[in-house]
């Protein structure tokens, strides 16, 4: 049975996500926004108007300049990180299995969030919305997501586009959306849709390595997990070679279509400790520093 524990999260601790500029309208908080107000942190000047309060009057501009200028700062804000995990059948494949992995992916970015001070929601779905766990500023309630990870199974067929479109519905502020997922549902109208609604979206493609490089030959039954249709087929050297073109076309797809919406995009196989992936490949990507 494959049990979550936490000790490569020791090997991340001090890693943070690397958010990038984001317009977020929201409540003063930890996290500089490109907005300027009354926050802590000096940003630049502006040509005083009526109305304006004289305490942000730059005094000793005025003393040299004789211009009255009012000091702009830029206001700080609260992020929320809202994680998505892929729990239909499908995910439920591989060594390692896929759902594994993302659950260990799911637990890695909850982890760096709630340490960087972020509010952290993370969300298991299907063809629907399947549970919902609300994750507070407290790095100790990573323990509390362990437990849930560890009781969650894989069942039920994908749904991707209803299941993002109702979810980013039902925000009420701008935040980071990260999902994890292995994309073998149609994706992309929900993913428009949560750029429309303006979410920076992030996509981990999770693949297992019997799907980059299936170990089967000679006869062959398969059954689709999630709609249990049978198919009978000869697996030989021109069937693998298709199948790789057709993976090959699958992939250049989704990556096409990231940079389209400007979406942030990660491959990701089974094969890579989840722990060498944030270190090395997130790092050099920018997702991490």
């Amino acid at each position: 049975m494959e049990i979550l524990d936490t000790e490569f999260l020791e090997k991340i601790e001090k890693l943070r996500l690397a958010v990038k500029k984001i317009r977020i309208i929201s409540n003063v908080g930890e996290r500089k926004s490109p907005k300027t107000g009354k926050g802590t942190e000096f940003s630049d000047y502006r040509t005083y108007q009526i109305g304006d309060e004289l305490r942000y009057l730059d005094w000793n501009i005025y003393a040299r300049f004789e211009k009255f200028l009012v000091k702009l700062f830029e206001e700080e804000e609260d992020l929320e990180v809202h994680i998505l995990l892929d729990s239909s059948l499908s995910m439920d494949f591989g060594i390692p299995t896929k759902f594994f992995y993302g659950k260990k992916l799911a637990l890695a970015f909850s982890y760096l969030s709630l340490s960087s001070w972020e509010k952290v929601t993370f969300t298991y779905f299907q063809d629907d919305i399947k549970g919902i766990i609300p994750l507070e500023r407290k790095r100790e309630n990573i323990f509390k997501l362990l437990d849930q990870l560890n009781k969650l199974k894989a069942k039920g067929k994908t749904n991707l586009n209803e299941a993002i479109k109702k979810y980013v519905s039902s925000l009420k502020r701008k935040a980071i959306l990260m999902i994890i997922s292995d994309f073998l549902s149609p994706y992309k109208d929900g993913i428009l849709y949560a750029r429309y609604k303006k979410l920076p979206v992030y996509l981990i493609h999770v693949i297992s390595e019997e799907e980059i490089s299936p170990p089967y030959e000679g006869n062959l039954q398969l059954i689709d997990s999630e709609t249990n249709e049978i198919i009978n087929l000869y697996l030989d050297k021109t069937l693998i070679e298709n199948y790789k073109k057709t993976l090959d076309n699958f992939l250049k797809d989704i990556e096409s279509f990231s940079l389209k919406t400007n979406v942030e995009y990660m491959r990701t196989f089974t094969a890579i400790p989840v722990e060498d992936l944030l270190l090395r490949y997130l790092r050099m990507g920018g997702w991490l520093k």
